[in-house]
C-alpha cells in the first residue's frame, strides 16, 4: 500500500532531524490494537513494529523538567494503521538500573477517519446494516492527527543496552467527536545509547 512508504518516510525524515542530538536508537515489537483499558481494542490485526530515537535529558528545555524529544515510528505487520509521532518523555530512575519514563506527544496516522454514518438520512436499509458492521468491526479513530501518550519501564542491562516494556496509546481525546475507541500497543523494545546518559 501507498501509505506505508508515506509513514516511513516521514519517520525517516524525523529520525534523521533528531539523531545529531540523540542519545538512544530503540526497536521493538508490539501486541496491536489491546483492549488497555483505555482504547476500545480488537479492531485491527498483526504487530506493530516500532523503530525510533530519543535525546538525552535536555537543559534547553529545563523549564519543562529537562524532558526528553521522542521521534518514533509504528508500521502493522498486518495492514492495519501505522503511524509517526514526536512528543517528550520524562526518565525517572529507582536505581542505578531500572526506570520509569512517561510521555506524551503528537501523532500522525494513516488509518480510516471518518466512516459514513449508519444513522445519515436516506440510505437503504442494506447500506445502513454495512454502516453498523463496519463500525462494529473496523477502527476509525476519527483524526488524521492524534495525543500520543506512552509509558515506559526500563532496564539498564549494560551501560549501552537497555530494554523497555512499553506502552502507546493514540487517540483524539473526544476533541473531534464523541466516538473516540483509541489505539493501544504495549510491546518490548530494546534500546540502544550512543550518545550522553543523563
Amino acid at each position: 500500500m501507498a501509505r506505508v512508504p508515506t509513514i516511513a518516510f516521514v519517520a525517516a525524515s524525523l529520525l534523521w532531524a533528531g539523531a545529531a542530538r540523540a542519545g538512544e536508537v530503540f526497536a521493538g515489537v508490539y501486541a496491536h490494537d489491546v483492549d488497555d483499558g483505555i482504547s476500545y481494542g480488537k479492531f485491527e490485526k498483526g504487530a506493530q513494529i516500532v523503530v525510533g530515537a530519543r535525546t538525552t535529558a535536555l537543559d534547553e528545555l529545563s523549564f519543562l523538567g529537562k524532558p526528553r524529544v521522542h521521534l518514533l515510528v509504528g508500521v502493522n505487520t498486518a495492514g492495519g494503521t501505522n503511524y509517526a509521532a514526536t512528543g517528550l518523555s520524562w526518565r525517572f530512575h529507582f536505581d542505578e538500573r531500572f526506570y520509569i519514563q512517561p510521555g506524551i506527544g503528537i501523532a500522525i496516522q494513516d488509518g480510516r477517519v471518518n466512516l459514513p454514518s449508519p444513522d445519515a438520512p436516506g440510505i437503504t436499509p442494506e447500506e445502513r446494516l454495512k454502516r453498523i458492521r463496519d463500525f462494529q468491526t473496523k477502527l476509525d479513530l476519527g483524526s488524521r492527527v492524534l495525543f500520543e501518550p506512552e509509558l515506559s519501564i526500563g532496564w539498564k542491562a549494560t551501560p549501552r543496552l537497555s530494554m523497555e516494556l512499553s506502552w502507546i496509546h493514540m487517540s483524539h481525546a473526544r476533541l473531534a467527536g464523541d466516538y473516540n475507541p483509541g489505539v493501544g500497543d504495549v510491546g518490548v523494545r530494546v534500546l540502544y545509547r550512543y550518545g550522553l546518559d543523563r
